[in-house]
């Protein structure tokens, strides 16, 4: 797990069509903080990179006037990340330190994520955060209309919502209700015509950030339990609108360490049989015989690597679980916990088939 830090971290910027994530990236461009990073996007002309942006060209790779390395995806994900990696290390690329990918404004993210945690890309890259563009004016509309786009809400780690020049104020703030009773633990941030969230919203979330990590992973988790609820924080979505589509935000917490294979055994339960219905789970562990607190972090099918942080974020060492989910309650989930640590012990892999079909790890 050494090595985690060495991986190149990677930004998904997702969003509906007509949300403004391809005007925001062409503004975080211009920017000399991201002259060292390689942007992924499978939309070019009219609504891709801004052409004034463009130096030069090779392949599928583009040289941009601000440094930075554009490609685009030509087929598979996985092959492009690949085959850019490949040239990073060949130097027929100058070298990057992070990656920002824009998907297509009807992407499912689920897919996108989990091709970020397949064998052998999760060799070379780690998920850093998701920031998820909403458009001001008519994101409530389109969250109403499209599956994608509640999806790409509920999985974000920071929200930024345009047009708010555009946008009456309580239009704005029924938006604003609306995203957080989808996912409560993402930190929101505005864009108009003339404003746009500062660069640091591409590094902040990440959970393995050298400086000052703490602030950033309780927003992440989201987690501050109440005073007279200490085993699992309830949160809005619980009591989201009809339009949400049973998608629901929990987390749990744990007093006492977890032990590894009781814990191996949930997620692998929770994953074979139902699998498509965990959008997303992040959690920050303490775990029996371990030091250090454990990150994990799963997308449907697909668990990340665990890895240790270096000192706990919080006071106490209370594990804390967020999990985002379709149609699975909090009830239901903890339910399958609290039956497995009640039966006798039986011997458990280390690694659970999620982590099987994506990568091999041990604690």
């Amino acid at each position: 797990m050494g090595s985690d830090r060495a991986r190149i971290p990677v930004a998904l910027l997702t969003g509906f069509l007509g949300s403004g994530k391809t005007s925001l990236l062409n503004r975080w461009l211009r920017d000399p903080a991201l002259s060292n990073a390689a942007v992924i996007v499978n939309e070019f002309g009219d609504i891709g990179i801004d052409h004034n942006l463009i130096a030069s060209s090779n392949d599928n790779t583009i040289e941009l006037s601000t440094g930075c390395l554009c490609c685009n995806v030509q087929g598979d994900l996985v092959e492009t990340l690949r085959d850019l990696l490949d040239k990073r290390n060949h130097g027929a690329v100058r070298p990057f330190d992070r990656v920002v990918i824009e998907t297509t404004g009807m992407a499912d993210p689920g897919p996108v994520l989990q091709a970020l945690m397949t064998f052998p890309v999760a060799t070379g890259y780690r998920l850093a955060q998701v920031i998820t563009t909403v458009d001001g004016v008519n994101g409530g509309a389109t969250l109403d209309g499209f599956r994608e786009s509640t999806k790409q809400v509920a999985v974000a780690d920071q929200l930024v919502v345009t047009k708010m020049d555009l946008a009456g104020q309580q239009q704005a703030q029924a938006l604003l209700l609306r995203l957080k009773a989808l996912n409560p633990g993402a930190t929101v941030s505005w864009a108009t015509q003339s404003e746009v969230p500062c660069l640091e919203v591409l590094s902040d979330l990440d959970v393995y950030a050298a400086a000052t990590p703490a602030p950033a992973i309780r927003r992440w988790l989201n987690a501050e339990a109440p005073a007279d609820h200490p085993r699992y924080r309830p949160m809005a979505a619980e009591t989201s609108e009809r339009h949400s589509e049973g998608i629901e935000t929990f987390t749990l917490m744990y007093d006492e360490p977890l032990v590894w294979k009781e814990l191996a055994a949930w997620l692998d339960a929770l994953v074979m049989a139902h699998g498509n219905d965990l959008l997303r789970v992040k959690g920050i562990l303490n775990i029996a015989g371990e030091a250090r607190p454990i990150v994990v972090h799963a997308v449907q099918h697909l668990f990340h690597p665990p890895a240790p942080l270096a000192a706990w974020p919080y006071e106490d060492r209370r594990s804390r679980l967020v999990f985002i989910t379709r149609g699975l309650g909090r009830a239901f989930v903890e339910n399958i916990f609290d039956v497995i640590r009640g039966r006798a012990a039986v011997p458990t892999p280390l690694v659970t088939h999620a982590q099987k079909e994506s990568i091999a790890w041990t604690l």
